[in-house]
């Protein structure tokens, strides 16, 4: 008898070594569950999602741009978990991943060609805030938790701005389109939630290239109207220097004039034209009246100056090295430029 319980316990042992059902402990996989991107906890902000699916990964999230269906930068993520863990699940889709945990940065990682888990946390209690960042596009691929762990949809009651334009408004020349560019920052300045709709090289009525269909005109109703802002400022004139003066301004109003028509109690700001070394004094002071003047062509817009802010003194401190966009610094000085003006509007 005792020989058989021996044989027995030796054969158990095995067993658990093998398979580890014995004494009921799962390996660290089997222990995780999924929080799918599509579940209901997660809360998107800062802008359109869509539900895309991935070969080979499935359904994932990612942040859109729906007037011209593709990804687009500065969405971000979040949600909230009282799991001792949290792993983010994560496709290797290129740039910078930021991680805040209850506001606070806890992760930085390079999404390398092998990255597929980054981890967030470990050895918690109690319930915590998760808000996912990205560098560049924006895609949720899955969150994995204790087992036993519960999630839920944070709160979220932020005021709604829209940041529309050109290439400065789509963070080229940031070094984290997410973080540093003049979108989240004049976000973080304003306390409000800050969309990037910022299109390269197009202006109010330039589309790039003409059968795009991207131009400020064009997209007026899906990336601005249709997301019901509290305000929008808009970033125009850079990219119309082919047009005549008279053209320009006359676009510029008839754009504005959608805006107010559709939304009478939002609030808009136009912003005046930056100084680059590329761009002649002529033109600056021209389509900078132009911009002022359609501006007051509308009871709800705010003209924002930023006539001599940039010049030979300063070109150094503010432009990136292609000497047209700004750097971090740049980006920074002009969202802090805008929010001096917006925050006497925001707070009345």
């Amino acid at each position: 008898m005792k020989k058989w319980l021996y044989a027995v316990g030796i054969l158990c042992m095995v067993a658990t070594l093998l398979t580890g059902c014995q004494t009921g402990s799962k390996s660290a996989a089997e222990e995780k569950k999924l929080i799918a991107p599509t579940s209901p906890e997660w809360l998107y902000t800062h802008g359109p999602w869509k539900q895309v699916n991935e070969p080979e990964w499935g359904d994932v999230m990612k942040g859109w741009m729906n007037s011209t269906d593709r990804p687009q930068f500065g969405r971000r993520a979040s949600i909230e978990t009282d799991s001792p863990f949290a792993i983010l699940k994560q496709r290797p889709i290129g740039g910078t991943v930021t991680i805040l945990v209850d506001g606070k940065p806890a992760v930085e990682q390079l999404m390398s060609a092998k990255t597929q888990e980054i981890p967030i946390y470990s050895g918690s209690t109690g319930w915590h805030k998760i808000e996912v960042v990205f560098s560049a596009h924006s895609e949720i691929d899955g969150l994995y938790i204790s087992q036993d762990a519960k999630v839920r949809q944070p709160e979220h009651n932020q005021k709604k701005l829209v940041v529309i334009g050109h290439s400065y408004i789509d963070g080229t020349g940031s070094s984290n389109r997410g973080l540093t560019s003049i979108t989240p920052v004049l976000g973080d300045i304003l306390g409000v939630e800050s969309i990037n709709q910022g299109i390269g090289r197009t202006d109010v009525d330039v589309s790039v290239p003409a059968s795009a269909k991207n131009s400020g005109l064009d997209r007026v109703q899906t990336d601005i109207i249709q997301l019901k802002p509290d305000y929008v400022l808009s970033v125009y004139g850079f990219n119309a220097r082919g047009m005549t003066p008279e053209q320009f301004q006359a676009d510029y109003v008839t754009y504005l004039k959608t805006i107010q028509d559709a939304l009478p109690a939002t609030s808009v700001f136009a912003s005046g034209m930056v100084s680059v070394p590329s761009l002649s004094k002529e033109s600056e002071l021209t389509y900078n009246a132009a911009i002022k003047n359609a501006c007051a062509s509308v009871s709800n817009c705010t003209f924002i100056d930023l006539a001599g802010k940039w010049n030979e003194g300063n070109y150094d401190q503010y432009l990136s090295n292609d000497g047209v966009h700004p750097n971090d610094a740049g980006y920074r000085f002009l969202a802090e430029e805008y929010a001096k003006v917006m925050s006497g509007v925001i707070k009345k």
